[in-house]
């Protein structure tokens, strides 16, 4: 949580600074729309992690080869038959 509180002031510091120097019409707008660009790029950074899964880690790059056999494929749940539905009226 703090890195994205210092990542957000940071940015909107940095967009004050480019509003602040550049001043114009399309200037806040633009960097507006960056710094959502922004923080959406580093949030999802941030979610995604940066380090690698511990089981990936566990396993040696000899070991993860590709004559390693895939993971059988479960097959889907079969679908429940409908009930007729009686006119009673």
């Amino acid at each position: 949580m703090i890195r994205a509180t210092v990542w957000t002031v940071g940015l909107f510091g940095a967009g004050t600074a480019i509003c602040n120097a550049f001043p114009g019409t399309w200037t806040e707008p633009l960097v507006l729309l960056a710094l959502g660009v922004a923080l959406l790029f580093v949030s999802a950074r941030t979610a995604r992690g940066t380090a690698p899964s511990p089981s990936a880690a566990a396993v040696p790059a000899a070991a993860r080869s590709s004559a390693t056999p895939p993971a059988p494929v479960r097959a889907p749940a079969p679908v429940p038959a409908t009930a007729p539905v009686e006119n009673t009226a």
